[in-house]
Protein backbone atom coordinates (compact mmCIF):
# COMPACT_ATOMS: atom_id res chain seq x y z
CA UNK A 1 0.00 0.00 0.00
CA UNK A 2 1.97 3.22 -1.08
CA UNK A 3 -0.54 5.68 -0.32
CA UNK A 4 -1.50 4.12 3.34
CA UNK A 5 -1.79 7.10 5.63
CA UNK A 6 0.98 7.99 7.97
CA UNK A 7 1.28 9.92 10.82
CA UNK A 8 4.48 11.68 12.00
CA UNK A 9 4.96 12.06 15.73
CA UNK A 10 7.36 12.52 18.37
CA UNK A 11 7.70 10.93 21.84
CA UNK A 12 6.20 14.34 23.60
CA UNK A 13 3.36 14.15 20.88
CA UNK A 14 2.51 10.36 21.32
CA UNK A 15 2.62 10.81 25.02
CA UNK A 16 0.54 13.50 25.27
CA UNK A 17 -2.33 11.44 23.09
CA UNK A 18 -2.29 8.59 25.27
CA UNK A 19 -2.19 10.70 28.87
CA UNK A 20 -5.44 12.19 27.03
CA UNK A 21 -7.27 8.95 25.92
CA UNK A 22 -6.41 7.79 29.22
CA UNK A 23 -8.26 10.37 30.28
CA UNK A 24 -10.91 9.97 28.35
CA UNK A 25 -11.10 6.05 29.22
CA UNK A 26 -11.24 6.90 32.66
CA UNK A 27 -14.44 9.01 32.55
CA UNK A 28 -15.85 6.25 30.56
CA UNK A 29 -14.25 3.13 33.71
CA UNK A 30 -12.53 1.50 31.13
CA UNK A 31 -10.19 1.01 33.40
CA UNK A 32 -8.16 -1.19 31.86
CA UNK A 33 -6.97 0.75 28.96
CA UNK A 34 -7.07 4.29 30.86
CA UNK A 35 -4.00 2.51 33.22
CA UNK A 36 -2.35 0.71 30.35
CA UNK A 37 -1.98 4.46 28.41
CA UNK A 38 -1.33 6.13 31.45
CA UNK A 39 1.80 3.72 31.50
CA UNK A 40 2.66 4.13 28.21
CA UNK A 41 2.49 7.60 28.15
CA UNK A 42 4.95 7.91 31.31
CA UNK A 43 7.18 5.16 29.83
CA UNK A 44 8.29 7.20 26.85
CA UNK A 45 8.77 10.62 28.94
CA UNK A 46 12.93 10.88 29.10
CA UNK A 47 13.71 10.40 32.60
CA UNK A 48 14.11 13.61 34.59
CA UNK A 49 14.87 14.43 38.74
CA UNK A 50 12.38 17.16 39.44
CA UNK A 51 10.01 15.81 42.08
CA UNK A 52 6.90 14.78 40.25
CA UNK A 53 5.05 12.24 41.53
CA UNK A 54 6.61 9.20 40.61
CA UNK A 55 10.28 10.17 41.76
CA UNK A 56 8.09 10.72 45.09
CA UNK A 57 6.82 7.40 44.87
CA UNK A 58 9.79 5.36 43.78
CA UNK A 59 11.55 6.61 46.95
CA UNK A 60 8.60 4.34 48.98
CA UNK A 61 7.70 1.79 47.02
CA UNK A 62 8.83 -0.46 44.64
CA UNK A 63 8.72 -0.57 41.03
CA UNK A 64 7.01 -3.93 41.38
CA UNK A 65 4.54 -2.38 43.34
CA UNK A 66 4.23 1.12 41.79
CA UNK A 67 3.18 -1.47 38.46
CA UNK A 68 1.41 -3.61 39.98
CA UNK A 69 -1.75 -3.10 37.75
CA UNK A 70 0.11 -1.72 35.03
CA UNK A 71 2.42 -4.96 34.47
CA UNK A 72 -0.72 -7.49 34.90
CA UNK A 73 -2.07 -5.44 32.16
CA UNK A 74 0.92 -6.29 29.64
CA UNK A 75 1.74 -10.12 30.26
CA UNK A 76 0.17 -13.31 30.96
CA UNK A 77 2.06 -13.89 33.96
CA UNK A 78 -0.25 -13.79 37.74
CA UNK A 79 -3.39 -14.09 38.02
CA UNK A 80 -6.82 -14.40 35.76
CA UNK A 81 -8.36 -11.64 37.56
CA UNK A 82 -8.20 -8.43 39.61
CA UNK A 83 -9.95 -5.90 41.10
CA UNK A 84 -8.61 -2.08 39.68
CA UNK A 85 -10.32 0.68 41.72
CA UNK A 86 -9.99 3.81 40.68
CA UNK A 87 -7.48 5.36 43.36
CA UNK A 88 -5.57 2.99 41.29
CA UNK A 89 -6.52 4.82 38.21
CA UNK A 90 -6.04 8.12 39.30
CA UNK A 91 -2.41 7.83 40.93
CA UNK A 92 -1.56 6.27 37.67
CA UNK A 93 -2.80 9.65 35.42
CA UNK A 94 -1.70 11.38 38.26
CA UNK A 95 1.89 9.91 37.64
CA UNK A 96 2.33 10.73 34.07
CA UNK A 97 0.48 14.53 33.89
CA UNK A 98 2.72 15.61 36.77
CA UNK A 99 5.82 13.35 34.84
CA UNK A 100 5.11 15.31 31.41
CA UNK A 101 4.48 18.64 32.82
CA UNK A 102 7.90 18.35 34.66
CA UNK A 103 9.22 17.11 31.47
CA UNK A 104 8.10 19.95 28.83
CA UNK A 105 6.88 22.90 31.08
CA UNK A 106 3.62 22.50 29.30
CA UNK A 107 0.59 21.04 29.98
CA UNK A 108 -3.43 20.72 28.53
CA UNK A 109 -6.64 21.99 28.81
CA UNK A 110 -7.51 18.03 29.56
CA UNK A 111 -4.68 17.83 32.97
CA UNK A 112 -6.56 21.00 34.17
CA UNK A 113 -9.90 19.55 34.11
CA UNK A 114 -8.25 15.75 35.48
CA UNK A 115 -6.30 17.92 38.04
CA UNK A 116 -9.55 19.74 39.05
CA UNK A 117 -12.11 16.60 39.27
CA UNK A 118 -9.56 15.20 41.83
CA UNK A 119 -8.99 17.84 44.37
CA UNK A 120 -13.09 17.85 43.97
CA UNK A 121 -13.22 14.19 44.26
CA UNK A 122 -10.80 14.29 47.39
CA UNK A 123 -7.87 12.36 45.69
CA UNK A 124 -5.30 15.35 45.92
CA UNK A 125 -5.14 18.37 48.02
CA UNK A 126 -3.24 20.62 45.10
CA UNK A 127 -3.01 20.58 41.11
CA UNK A 128 -1.13 18.46 39.10
CA UNK A 129 0.04 21.03 36.76
CA UNK A 130 1.74 23.00 39.32
CA UNK A 131 5.75 22.86 38.47
CA UNK A 132 7.58 20.51 40.87
CA UNK A 133 11.12 21.53 41.92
Amino acid sequence: MADAPTVETSKKWASLRQIRAAIGHFELKQYECAVTLAGAGESILPENPLMHLFNVLKGKFSGKELNLFRNWLKHATGPDKMIIDELEVVVAISRVIQKFVATYEESHSDFQKFSDWAIQAGYIKTPLIEKKT
